[in-house]
């Protein structure tokens, strides 16, 4: 791997110091910027968006006690793969048998599946918009052409081109500098905290969590560091890295936020991409749609593959399968078939009439109400002392892990009482 080879070299060389370029900085902590940005999306950006448009500045302050909540997880998440070397759901399998890794595989494929299938729709609704043509009948080649960039080429490759592409979410926050934010009214919604418990709200921060704490996400971390063979040493580093890749993921999430806010006025449901690029149209003026197609689409090219790997890994691990995307298809042929029919099964599943910015925001109240069984089973992990050898969680991070299994399991019984009531 790329990595590797320069570390092995790095100990030929003579040291020479010199000053670090950003690229430098992003490509050390590659694991955690990648498994950051894979979080915004096109999901993660209509979520971000459709909690503006619709609940104004109020639930900023909910974004930034997530912050420390998803660090420490995914933290956990990059700990265990790099103790282990081996994915979360075959540790998982391993210690705890193969009904709890079924059921951690189950929850990983439903939540992927139906995010893969809206972001995808959302690919095609912005395609179908230049190309005049219906976005249901792009969706199915806009699959094949997603399943091809993971079926060529080596891990590393492929987390270089991934790498590249987070870049591309920074027009976001260049978009947040053309708008003119009411500054009294940032305030008065941020303080005192208002909570009066309407069923958008709690869609909207149910959907809010579900996009930044999502299932994927804790298992693509552990994968990373088993792929990238990262040794106990590199620890620190690792931590780091997660701990830059979701401050740098949540900033954008706060800029979308703002935007959408100011531009919505915080009490209207996007309803199309369209609708949507009004966001950038201060920035933009008349190409403010080619500019956040832009965003929809690059970030579709980090989240697709990283939904659709880490089903595939989640699967092919509870099924005892060889899986690596380092493999060829020869070595690895059920995991390439259960990676490919993830998002080729995704996108025949979405060919309905939902509106897909309306689809993206629902499928992310689903990982909402369902990952914080997915927390448990980390914290069983993270604390498994046989597993961990020596290397098991801090009170610190069990606080924080406890705290977002209760703030996820409250959120997820107040909607679920609203909805039914």
């Amino acid at each position: 791997m790329a990595k590797t080879i320069s570390r092995h070299r790095s100990k030929l060389a003579v040291p020479i110091k010199r000053r670090r370029g950003i690229w430098q900085y992003f490509s050390l902590y590659r694991e955690g910027v990648i498994t950051g940005a894979a979080d915004n999306d096109p999901s993660g950006i209509a979520t971000f968006a459709q909690v503006g448009a619709t609940t104004g500045f109020s639930l900023i302050w909910l974004l930034a006690l997530i912050t420390p909540l998803v660090v420490a997880i995914e933290e956990m998440s990059a700990r265990i793969g790099v103790v282990t070397k081996q994915g979360l759901n075959r540790v998982i399998k391993t210690h705890y048998g193969v009904r709890w890794a079924i059921v951690a595989g189950l929850i990983v494929l439903i939540c992927n599946v139906a995010t893969i299938g809206a972001d995808i729709a959302a690919m095609a609704e912005i395609v179908g918009v230049f190309t005049n043509v219906s976005w249901e009948i792009l969706v199915l080649p806009l699959a094949l052409i997603l399943a091809a960039l993971l079926t060529i080429g080596s891990y590393a490759a492929i987390s270089r081109y991934l790498l590249v592409v987070t870049l591309a979410l920074l027009v976001y926050v260049a978009a947040v500098f053309t708008i003119r934010i009411d500054t009294a009214e940032l305030i008065n919604q941020l303080w005192p905290i208002r909570w009066d418990g309407s069923l958008m709200l709690l869609v909207a921060a149910v959907a809010l969590l579900g996009t930044i704490i999502s299932p994927y996400l804790i298992f693509w971390q552990t994968t990373e560091e088993a792929e990238d063979k990262t040794t106990i040493k590199d620890l620190r580093r690792e931590r780091s890295g997660v701990t830059i890749g979701f401050i740098y993921a949540n900033l954008i999430a706060l800029v979308i936020i703002l935007i959408a806010a100011t531009v919505f006025k915080g009490d209207r449901l996007i309803e199309s991409a369209t609708q949507a690029a009004l966001m950038l149209k201060p920035l933009a003026g008349h190409w403010a749609f080619i500019l956040f197609s832009v965003g929809i689409i690059f970030s579709g090219l980090i989240g697709i593959p990283v939904l659709a790997a880490s089903t595939a890994y989640t699967a092919a691990e509870a099924l005892s399968l060889p899986a690596s995307l380092s493999k060829s298809i020869k070595q690895a042929r059920g995991f390439y078939s259960i990676l490919v029919g993830s998002i080729v099964i995704s996108a025949l599943l979405v060919l309905t009439h939902i509106p897909p910015m309306i689809m993206l925001l629902y499928t992310q109240v689903l990982n909402g109400i369902v990952t914080p069984i997915l927390l448990v089973i980390l914290l069983l992990v993270a604390n498994n002392k046989k597993i961990m050898r020596g290397h098991t969680n801090s009170w610190s991070a069990n606080l924080l892990g406890i705290a977002s299994i209760v703030l996820m399991l409250g959120l997820d019984i107040l909607l679920l009482i609203k909805w039914l009531t």
